[in-house]
């Protein structure tokens, strides 16, 4: 179980690192673009740097489920699927010509749709440990609302500075919500460690 917390950790820290990097990756770009060549020039970068975090991502996941190891066989196909998932959408992203930033608005909109359903179906759950209820409604009404604006803004001709500042400030509040779960699962982890040997003596001896 131990095992399990850190390397779920682990892999929520890494996720959290490149969403908050390509976040502000974006951010900057969409303040770049001042002009058409400048816009053209960040699109690409732009894209380049999603498709990059999502084979990093990908990457992450698949040696998250080796190091599960074959008797975990549920988290083992999930880390397994999950890195597949995020592969291909990194080289479909990298590869297809006529990806735009309404594209990657409307990926945005559905995987923050996806967690928001995914989150209040885990709330729901009583027996949930380590994150309450509480903060998984509301992180998911929030990554709702964000999904429902992106959504909007991907059917307008909002212009690629907007599409990338939006796109910015949702992949900071993704990246502050891995952080969030990594460090509730770090609390966890102290719980569940063994005391030191000293610190048994020290209760036997008191």
């Amino acid at each position: 179980m131990l095992k399990d917390l850190i390397i779920r950790k682990v892999v929520l820290s890494v996720h959290g690192v490149l969403a908050l990097m390509l976040g502000l990756a974006f951010l900057y770009l969409g303040a770049t673009m001042t002009n058409l060549l400048f816009e053209a020039v960040a699109v690409a970068i732009a894209i380049v740097l999603a498709t990059a975090a999502l084979i990093l991502a990908a990457i992450t996941d698949w040696f998250a489920a080796f190091s599960e190891g074959r008797k975990r066989v549920h988290r083992f196909v999930f880390y397994i699927l999950a890195g597949v998932a995020l592969a291909v959408t990194g080289v479909v992203l990298g590869y297809y010509p006529a990806v735009t930033m309404q594209w990657l608005l409307v990926l945005a909109a559905i995987h923050s749709l996806t967690f928001g359903i995914s989150a209040f179906a885990f709330a729901m759950r009583p027996a949930l440990q380590p994150i309450r209820p509480r903060c998984l409604y509301i992180l998911g009404t929030l990554s709702i609302l964000f999904s429902g604006v992106m959504a909007s803004m991907a059917t307008l001709d909002i212009g690629n500075p907007a599409a990338a500042a939006t796109l910015g400030v949702y992949l900071c509040f993704v990246g502050a919500k891995m952080f969030f779960f990594a460090w509730n699962l770090d609390r966890a982890i102290s719980h569940q460690e063994p005391l030191p040997a000293t610190a048994h003596r020290r209760q036997f001896a008191g």
